[in-house]
């Protein structure tokens, strides 16, 4: 099996609920959204995206918080993990998993910001990544590339 086609494979904290992704991700990026603090408790989360029908969970089935209309957050009802934002996005299905879940997550690397207007005013990340007012559709353009706080900046 080739590296392409190597499964994508995570799960929860306890290893009950499993799950893997095939093929390349979609995108990779940071989300700011008050939804997302409030799903994980942290101040920034970060997703790997992937098409629904590349994705297969398995184990412990995952319970599922409908968060708003159309969109299903996933997390394991024995360990509490966060696992997945799941809905559909420009008329695709698509599963996000939160990064942290991934088995081998340093093997995805995020390269952008969702949401990023609608940060915690303290934090911020010292990237030069683009950052979006909202999900960056094709047509938005980033409204600014680096960190907000004035005096963080990217490592050379």
């Amino acid at each position: 099996m080739s590296e392409q086609s190597k499964p994508v494979t995570g799960g929860c904290m306890c290893g009950a609920a499993r799950y893997e992704a095939r093929g390349e991700p979609l995108e990779i990026g940071h989300c700011h959204c008050p939804s997302c603090h409030q799903h994980t408790g942290a101040p920034i989360v970060t997703y790997v995206v992937f098409d629904a029908d590349k994705v297969r969970f398995y184990g412990h089935e995952r319970s599922i918080y409908k968060s708003s209309p159309g969109v299903r957050r996933a997390f394991c009802g024995q360990c509490g993990t966060a696992l997945t934002w799941e809905g559909i996005f420009e008329e695709n299905a698509i599963v996000e998993f939160h990064i942290g879940t991934l088995d081998e997550p340093e093997n995805f690397v995020p390269d952008r910001h969702w949401h990023h207007v609608k940060r915690i005013g303290w934090f911020d990340v010292a990237d030069d990544l683009p950052r979006y007012r909202g999900v960056g559709m094709k047509d938005e353009e980033p409204y600014h590339y680096g960190p907000a706080i004035e005096g963080l900046q990217a490592e050379s």
